[in-house]
């Protein structure tokens, strides 16, 4: 969560990431000097300890204003009530049915058995009851984190996890904290900026890929312009290798933000693409580089099938939070906490289960983000605040999406939309994107992709391109400079919402 408080002049960036356990190795998901698929996705190892408790009650210990058993009321009315289930909620269930089946307590909580008796989805529009959640979250109503990370409902977590082959302990969760952290700052065309920095990735790309862009056009670049999209997709390659090479937990491994953000590394990333042709990612690697694991696939890409959500909010006085929040995959490891309604994370994938070979979002990620006790995982989440340009207090602009790996160039998108072609906030989150992550070696088109022509001209240039799913659901929020009116909108190809209140 990256938070600005406007009357206090405060900032703050909270990392409530899951950590490893205690009893984690780096060589915990390789086998006979292989990495074992699934093992990481799947099961109780996949899983890290859980933070989003700590998480949000730290933050509404710290700037909350209500108390929280009023905070909490609606989440218990709707995990006692239920909720509709909606399409995109379908087929997550359908995607991850086989992990699904696999917990008897999943199973029965958002599947249901069709007339031979086998287990299936829950249709879109049925009511999706959780009676043991909404005991737990009274429980954390009326006692805070230390009904989640204490006691039972620990000693729950730890047994569900090991009984599915994970290393969990009570010890791990009673351990847990929250980390304050300093969030990463920067500016694109005079808007300061603030996002998540180590060990979140998100802010670090980011703040690279606009600062090619606006070394590389000082003036602007037109909408679409074919070579304008080809010095995105190869600013965006360069980031996803500094993140390859230099980035992890700031706690194990020395990162350097002001060398990797600083005006001689960016200009010397802009200095280096050829306009004329893409670099392959061999080149600037060094080796050859490895074919991927899995390729996106007709139904979505590894990246889109992440169980993230972001909240995007400002309020009358000012203040602003960008807040990021996932369990990764969808249905995390498919384990379910006996007895209390919630699912174990598989963020253990997100850590570099072994040199070369990449994660469920196809993403390679190196050395410095190999597994350790107590160590976080790199993540792309990129919750982000943009600040007006002659008024550096005032927050114009907080974005943020789901989408793994394809979030901090969501999040860019989004920011050139809004400052470079001065779209009003519905089509800045509507319109079709790019993706490049160094590896796969492939220029990812969202299925509203480009012109034909454009894409063309991509290819001459020696793009590999893919078409895929919508592969992210961003949401942002727009405060006008011209007059303080705000606009909430949510990405409408997808299932979200804006919305305000008195």
């Amino acid at each position: 969560a990256v938070v600005h408080l406007h009357q206090e002049k405060q900032e703050g960036f909270l990392d409530f990431r899951e950590v490893a356990p205690r009893a984690a190795t780096a060589d915990m998901f390789v086998r006979d000097g292989k990495v074992v698929p699934g093992l990481s996705t799947d099961g109780g190892l996949a899983a890290g300890v859980p933070g989003a408790v700590a998480g949000y009650l730290e933050l509404h210990s710290t700037y909350g204003k209500l108390k929280l058993k009023d905070v909490l009321a609606p989440a218990i009315a709707a995990a006692k009530n239920g909720f509709w289930v909606t399409p995109d909620f379908r087929d997550m269930m359908r995607i991850r049915l086989e992990g699904l089946q696999a917990d008897p307590d999943l199973a029965a909580t958002f599947l249901q058995r069709d007339g031979s008796g086998a287990w299936v989805p829950k249709p879109a529009g049925a009511v999706l009851k959780n009676p043991d959640l909404a005991k737990l979250l009274e429980q954390i109503s009326a006692k805070g984190a230390k009904a989640f990370y204490e006691g039972k409902v620990a000693q729950a977590i730890a047994d569900s996890a090991r009984a599915r082959g994970g290393i969990l302990t009570a010890e791990d969760l009673r351990a847990y904290r929250a980390r304050w952290r300093d969030a990463v700052e920067g500016s694109y065309r005079g808007h300061r900026m603030l996002s998540a920095g180590p060990p979140s990735a998100g802010g670090v790309a980011l703040l690279q890929v606009l600062g090619v862009i606006e070394r590389t056009y000082p003036f602007g670049v037109s909408y679409r312009d074919p070579e304008g999209l080809h010095v995105l997709a190869e600013a965006m390659r360069r980031a996803y290798y500094d993140r390859w090479k230099y980035l992890g937990d700031p706690a194990f491994v020395p990162v350097s933000l002001p060398d990797l953000l600083g005006a001689e590394h960016l200009d010397a990333m802009a200095a280096g693409i050829d306009h004329a042709k893409a670099t392959p990612s061999a080149k600037l690697l060094g080796t050859v580089a490895p074919a991927p694991a899995q390729a996106p696939g007709p139904e979505a890409p590894p990246s889109m099938q992440k169980h993230t959500s972001h909240l995007s909010v400002v309020d009358r006085e000012g203040n602003a939070v960008g807040l990021t929040t996932t369990v990764n995959g969808y249905f995390g490891a498919c384990v379910m906490v006996k007895g209390y309604g919630f699912l174990l994370n598989n963020q253990m994938n997100d850590f570099t289960a072994q040199p070369g070979v990449p994660n469920q979002d196809g993403l390679m990620n190196g050395e410095n983000n190999t597994v350790a006790p107590g160590k976080t995982p790199l993540t792309s989440m990129t919750p982000t605040l943009v600040f007006m340009r002659d008024r550096p207090q005032d927050v114009m602009l907080v974005a943020g999406s789901n989408g793994g790996s394809t979030i901090p160039t969501t999040v860019a998108q989004i920011v050139l939309n809004v400052v470079d072609a001065g779209m009003d906030l519905e089509r800045a989150l509507a319109l079709g994107r790019i993706h490049h992550q160094m590896l796969p070696d492939q220029l990812w088109l969202d299925q509203w992709g480009l012109e034909p022509a454009t894409m063309a001209a991509l290819q001459q240039r020696g793009h590999s391109l893919r078409k895929v799913p919508v592969w992210s659901a961003p949401n942002a929020v727009y405060v006008s400079p011209a007059d303080g009116m705000r606009y909430a909108v949510s990405d409408p190809r997808r299932e979200g919402a804006g919305g305000g209140q008195d």
